[in-house]
């Protein structure tokens, strides 16, 4: 990195940083607004009312139909600490509660990986990575922390992409049904439509 990057990469305040991948900083989709001032950091950090409906449908499907006692599933971009050079989020996680246990909750990211890490679209904007870079990066630092599968659902060009350790990635039209785990299958585009929510082409 030469020192006239790094400079750049400096000035922007740490509040507009999203995540760390491999030590480069990943910024908030529309920081350069709220650089310019032409936006406030509440305008840009939230999510899209599609973004927030999906998740809920993991959520509850999740929730609805996994043993509570076995597992944890949180979301809401919950932190994650790799390494030093490594803070992602993910806005649906699975825990088992084996491996999580009460002492290692407190205020900072949790430190050990999630079973499935589902994320909802690919919400950046900085020079670092191209949005496949970013999924490709972000993806091969989970599973070799020891996620079991993560899967992102890409509502722009309605696919479902999965990942797990030693596996070739599928990339599946997303009006299929997917496992996520223990024979819980999800179809977010059948449950749009249940919903009476509708996507223009």
């Amino acid at each position: 990195m030469t020192y006239s990057k790094q400079r750049r990469i400096a000035k922007v305040p740490e509040f507009l940083v999203k995540e760390m991948l491999n030590g480069l900083p990943i910024y908030y989709k529309g920081y350069k607004s709220v650089l310019k001032n032409e936006k406030k950091i509440e305008d840009i950090m939230g999510a899209s009312g599609l973004q927030v409906f999906i998740v809920r449908y993991f959520t509850r499907l999740l929730d609805r139909m996994l043993n509570e006692h076995l597992y944890y599933v949180f979301s809401g971009e919950g932190g994650i600490h790799i390494d030093k050079n490594n803070n992602v989020s993910g806005d649906v996680l699975v825990f088992d509660k084996k491996n999580l246990n009460p002492a290692m909750i407190d205020t900072h990211y949790l430190n050990i990986p999630p079973l499935i890490n589902i994320e909802v679209d690919v919400q950046i904007d900085n020079g670092n990575f191209t949005d496949w870079e970013y999924i490709e990066t972000k993806t091969k630092n989970l599973l070799a922390f020891g996620v079991q599968k993560v899967i992102w659902i890409l509502t722009k060009t309605k696919q479902v992409i999965v990942s797990e350790p030693e596996k070739d990635w599928l990339i599946i039209d997303w009006i299929k049904d997917v496992e996520i785990m223990d024979g819980v299958f999800f179809n977010v585009p059948k449950y749009l439509e249940s919903e009476g929510v509708k996507l223009s082409n």
